[in-house]
């Protein structure tokens, strides 16, 4: 990428080398305050700047940065703006920093490192201009939207965000209303038809940041802002913005954002545990707050009974043990022998406790909202704000600012761990941590206030305990949690329902945050790219019942198979004494976790992406898992072209499908199904021929051949050697043998082998 600098005018071009592609005319500014609820001024880079280059080595790489430092200004403020260049990667990033050389103390509200547009002179292209963006949009955390839209869409898809924007949406963010303007958090990508542009904020630790895009045909352009929360800048003091990032991608390509999420894996020191997580059960979705000491203990039994088929590592404690929200070591009346003897009885059944908490979040009632009121985050007014309405709880929040509720919260997370022996945090509603409000410290954003309060966690637990976010704006946690979950609640319905307001569901279904499955699987399907980088993700539990839930069969499918394939945490929240056998199974073949990461191959072209790609090279074969789903209200007939898969034209490939337990045969050019059911998926295995022998289908496991160690054929005997799965293992490989087949064994022990598709042969493997 190359920069130019228009020093008559102070603004900067970013020119790509892609055929029209590139930024031009951008604009760059502040904006600020001298009291906290006064005038908002802006002052932007004037002409006259004095730019000049420096050597750079960071960890990003080698290369060079550009320094452009402004004269000072009528209100005494100084602007450097730095771009940092690397010789051997595809990305520059973008820092302002702003000094106050004044007298008077100010407060800073937005940092603007690029402004680029009709309204601010400056111009976007990503391609031919008559034909309009699409934007793929970000939200503040799990539960909020993230998706594609299209350009002539709106940035809101319900009317109940405005009402439910304090649980899902960041409050200081302004939500565009009119078509084709839409803003995301913390990145976000704007498609063209030859190229994308990503751009973001690669450090995440101070600020929060957004990208505001406009994509009407002839208007297209985007702000990439830095939110300063009004904080206290002295006299003589400066302040940084987070890091900017901005990259010119060449399209198709599944995932655009790579780069980025690497960067800003490298920039934040992310935790990604090196082992896979256990399997886990929680009670959450079959109990909810309905349980008990008695139902967990019953339920531990039953978790003991069907562990050589479904191998549950960790048991965790839900919503519904505690006094009250707050009071995280005291229990009601439901759990008298309290939480450490709990925790004493998960451990004694040979499984790991696990609980959740909401830590940052009290009720009215709570000893600690009684006992500290001036721990509690304040309006203008001086109330405390309201951190929302929690299962009829009106809820307030902690000040993340102040040194002793930062020692409570370290003091509470070393109980729970180290004293008490619960292995595993599941810490959700941390939004509130990060709502606006007057806080302690008046020089610290929302964003530090938020990961301060996160590492008083992690310091107290230790970093043995496993951390699992929940409802966390993503950037101040990275680099402090080990999994995150990055979408809304699932739910036993497919679109948001609730049995008491049934009359309401027509209004509700739309809406893309409320617990539903539809609304979990689609950040699932657009978030793959964080795993693995900056955490694990959690896609929320697998509910596989077919009691007490209204999910087809087809539905469950689709979310055994997205959650597979997309590998992240596998969670049961299910009483597994009404989940039958075969639905038990089809969880079972999710372990062991083999590390899959796929990604939607038509993510920049649908909000609902409906071809999820797993590639594999395993034991000297390469293969592909494809899943492909139907995400309409209605059955439809589904082609899969071999070539939108990579495949050259002429492959013959041999198919085979996961939940038919079919092998297809060979195929060229394209699979066609018939009437694929709403809501429906087709798992399939697909590869070219290769050396003999060679698996070309698998019930084994969701891999299809990656829990297969070897593969041989010795004086006319197949033989399967398996890794140790964890659990009990029932099912069948077919295998393309050229040689004569006349036996064949698994792991040593001789199984059945069935012949008579030409030189494919079925194992059928009991173990």
């Amino acid at each position: 990428m190359r920069v130019e600098y228009q020093a008559s005018a102070g603004r900067f071009s970013f020119l790509s080398g892609l055929p029209g592609v590139s930024i031009q005319g951008a604009s760059i500014w502040l904006s600020y305050r001298f009291q906290p609820a006064g005038r908002l001024y802006k002052t932007g880079l004037p002409a006259g700047c004095s730019v000049h280059e420096e050597p750079l080595a960071d960890l990003h790489g080698r290369g060079h940065q550009l320094v452009c430092r402004c004269p000072v200004d009528s209100s005494q403020l100084e602007l450097v703006y730095r771009i940092n260049l690397y010789d051997t990667q595809p990305f520059l990033l973008l820092k302002l920093t702003v000094h106050n050389l004044g007298r008077q103390p100010l407060h800073l509200e937005e940092a603007c490192l690029l402004d680029v547009g009709p309204l601010s002179a400056g111009s976007l292209q990503l391609g031919p201009a008559e034909h309009a963006l699409r934007f793929f949009k970000v939200g503040w955390h799990g539960w909020g939207y993230t998706g594609l839209r299209q350009p002539d869409e709106r940035n809101s898809l319900s009317w109940l965000d405005r009402l439910a924007g304090l649980s899902y949406a960041n409050p200081q963010t302004a939500q565009p209303r009119r078509p084709g303007e839409f803003s995301s958090e913390g990145w976000g990508i704007l498609v063209g038809e030859a190229a994308c542009l990503v751009a973001g904020f690669a450090s995440t630790a101070h600020q929060f940041g957004q990208l505001y895009a406009c994509t009407r045909r002839g208007e297209a352009g985007f702000r990439l802002v830095s939110q300063l929360d009004g904080v206290l800048l002295e006299p003589g003091e400066q302040r940084d913005s987070e890091w900017g990032y901005l990259q010119f991608v060449s399209l198709p390509d599944p995932e655009p954002e790579a780069g980025y999420v690497q960067a800003v894996g490298r920039q934040m020191s992310a935790r990604v545990p090196a082992a896979p997580p256990s399997p886990m059960w929680t009670h959450w979705y079959q109990y909810f707050h309905a349980i008990s000491e008695g139902v967990l203990l019953q339920n531990l039994q039953v978790l003991q009974e069907q562990r050589l088929l479904l191998p549950i590592g960790v048991v965790e404690l839900d919503d519904g043990y505690q006094a009250a929200w707050g009071d995280w070591t005291r229990t009601n009346p439901k759990f008298p022998h309290g939480l450490e003897w709990l925790a004493g009885q998960i451990t004694h059944q040979g499984f790991k406790p696990g609980l959740w908490l909401a830590p940052f979040v009290v009720e009215r009632k709570s000893a600690v909202s009684r006992e500290h009121p001036e721990w509690l985050v304040t309006g203008q007014n001086g109330r405390p704000i309201s951190a929302g309405f929690q299962y009829n709880l009106l809820t307030h929040a902690l000040d993340l600012t102040q040194p002793a509720v930062l020692e409570h919260l370290q003091r509470l997370a070393a109980t729970l761990t180290r004293q008490w022996g619960y292995r595993m945090l599941k810490i959700d509603f941390l939004s509130a941590g990060a709502l606006p409000g007057r806080r302690f410290d008046p020089k610290s954003t929302r964003a530090e206030a938020l990961r301060a309060g996160l590492q008083a966690i992690r310091q107290g637990a230790s970093d043995e305990a496993f951390l699992l976010g929940c409802g966390c704006p993503f950037g101040p946690a990275i680099g402090v949690v080990d999994a995150m979950r990055i979408g809304p609640d699932t739910a036993p319905s497919w679109e948001p329902y609730f049995h008491w307001l049934g009359w309401a569901t027509p209004l509700l279904s739309s809406n893309p945050s409320m617990p539903a499955l539809r609304n979990a699987l689609r950040n699932t399907l657009h978030l793959g790219s964080l795993h693995g980088k900056w955490w694990w993700n959690d896609p929320d539990c697998l509910l596989v019942r077919d009691a007490d839930s209204r999910l087809s069969e087809a539905e469950v499918q689709s979310a055994v198979a997205l959650v597979g394939l997309s590998g992240g945490l596998l969670i049961s929240s299910d009483d597994l004494r009404k989940v039958t056998p075969a639905r038990l199974g089809w969880v079972s073949r999710l372990v062991p976790n083999l590390r899959l990461h796929g990604a939607p191959l038509d993510r920049l072209e649908r909000d609902m992406p409906s071809v999820y790609r797993v590639k594999l090279s395993h034991n000297g074969q390469d293969w592909q898992l494809v899943g492909l789903f139907n995400w309409q209200d209605q059955p439809a007939d589904l082609e899969l072209p071999f070539s939108s898969l990579g495949f050259s034209d002429g492959a013959r490939l041999h198919g085979f499908d996961f939940w038919s337990c079919s092998y297809l045969g060979v195929h060229e050019g394209q699979l066609v199904f018939e009437a694929l059911p709403a809501h429906g998926c087709k798992l399939l295995r697909l590869c070219e021929q290769g050396e003999s022998p060679q698996v070309v289908g698998d019930t084994l496991h969701i891999s299809m051949g990656a829990e297969i160690k070897a593969l041989r054929i010795v004086n006319e005997s197949l033989e399967l050697e398996l890794l140790d799965m964890g659990r009990s293992v029932e099912g069948e490989v077919w295998v393309r043998a050229d040689e004569d087949v006349n036996e064949a064994s698994c792991n040593g022990r001789q199984v059945k082998i069935e012949k008579g598709l030409g030189k494919i042969c079925r194992v059928k493997i009991v173990a």
